[in-house]
């Protein structure tokens, strides 16, 4: 699923109405171990680094969203689950239209190595999902400002301790 970031026309209209990341909905996602929620923070933060560190230099990120978001159950997309999803977004900023290919497809080769599957594509927007552990990646061009990207990644959702407290 697509996930919108809100903010950036605010942030690009929110970014075209909203910055694509991942879409805050009902959560589903696995992983091989349940994560905890600062494991799952630490896993987004890991990839943002492990894709800036590919990324053509010089590129200045800077911070858009780190933030843990609510789950919700399937049959009542209203209501929180218990678990939660980390998000780390970043802007990338100054990079000319003309370097944008180069970085989205540096963001796509990257990804795809790492073994993340691309889920959507675009003009513009390049949405991965990794199939092993239900982590999402993202980018998208900055719309109304022209040398600004968006990278983004959000943790499939998790217990806040890694496992789902008893029921009584």
């Amino acid at each position: 699923m697509t996930v919108v970031f809100p903010r950036a026309r605010a942030v690009r209209s929110a970014l075209s109405a909203g910055v694509v990341l991942l879409a805050a909905t009902s959560c589903s996602g696995s992983a091989d171990a349940p994560l905890t929620s600062a494991q799952a923070k630490q896993k987004t933060d890991t990839y943002f680094t492990q894709i800036f560190l590919a990324f053509p230099k010089p590129i200045s990120p800077v911070v858009d969203r780190d933030a843990e978001e609510k789950c919700f159950k399937k049959d009542a997309p209203s209501e929180p689950d218990g678990r939660v999803k980390a998000v780390t977004s970043r802007f990338l900023r100054d990079i000319p239209a003309d370097h944008h290919d180069t970085i989205f497809d540096t963001f796509r080769g990257h990804l795809v190595v790492a073994g993340f599957k691309v889920t959507d594509s675009r003009p513009g927007v390049i949405v991965l999902t990794n199939p092993d552990n239900g982590f999402k990646a993202s980018i998208s061009d900055g719309d109304n400002w022209p040398t600004t990207l968006v990278v983004g990644f959000e943790s499939p959702c998790v217990w806040p301790n890694g496992t789902k407290p008893p029921t009584g």
